[in-house]
């Protein structure tokens, strides 16, 4: 297949990630447009896992700041995803659980395990959602954070909006990505392509700022993660669990 006859597909995930969503997807036999709307970056921090009895990781880059701010390994772990949880045992991490789903099933596999000291939830600065304050209101100790930022990218390359104005399908990993793609295309003039466009998003929280925006093509995972992502842009049926 020869890259005019391939498919074209945004993507819009920050980086690092966007660059192996990109190589993951050419491998699917599209042709990716790397449409990052931010920039990834670990703070310098030491953490303190003193009287810590559960880490919650909220996502993979998330698992690779933790493994930085901290040697210790034994401390239990719950990511909410798979990917996450396979970042977080390549790093060694002992005692790894995997909430296979969003943060609402990892705030449900918290409160089960019921931990008798306090919980720990490591995220990025701008992160959507408040499982601190979840957890807290559930009865269960817990703290926050910070181990990374997200710089934001002041505009995208033409070829992002060439491709939108062409057809090509959005894929939104998430609702700050996208509110940051939103932005970028009305800062540029690409709005009205992209309320017209056809968009594929992670799960129903991610895909709610485009479409409270007016977004009409929307389509949600089976399943909040990538595969699944990639199989609705592909429109194949959900793999069994």
């Amino acid at each position: 297949m020869s890259a005019s006859d391939r498919s074209r597909v945004i993507v819009t995930r920050s980086e690092p990630g966007a660059t192996r969503s990109c190589q993951a997807l050419e491998e699917r036999g599209f042709e990716a447009v790397n449409a990052a709307t931010a920039v990834l970056t670990s703070q310098a921090i030491t953490l303190d896992l003193q009287g810590v009895s559960l880490i919650a990781v909220t996502s993979p880059f998330g698992a690779s700041c933790l493994a930085k701010a901290t040697p210790e390994r034994r401390v239990p772990v719950i990511a909410v995803g798979d990917v996450t949880a396979a970042r977080l045992r390549d790093a060694g991490f002992e005692k790894v659980n995997s909430a296979s789903g969003d943060a609402r099933d990892l705030l449900a596999m918290i409160r089960e395990r019921a931990p008798e000291g306090e919980v720990l939830h490591v995220r990025g600065v701008d992160q959507t959602g408040d499982l601190r304050a979840e957890l807290s209101a559930k009865g269960i100790r817990a703290r926050s954070e910070i181990l990374y930022a997200a710089e934001s990218v002041p505009t995208l390359p033409d070829t992002v909006w060439t491709a939108l104005s062409e057809g090509a399908p959005v894929l939104i990993h998430s609702a700050k990505g996208a509110e940051r793609f939103a932005a970028l295309a009305q800062a540029q003039g690409h709005l009205d392509a992209l309320l017209h466009a056809r968009v594929i998003a992670i799960s129903s929280a991610a895909a709610e700022p485009l479409k409270s925006l007016g977004v009409a093509k929307l389509k949600i995972a089976k399943r909040p993660d990538e595969a699944a992502l990639f199989d609705a842009l592909e429109n194949r049926p959900p793999a069994r669990a």
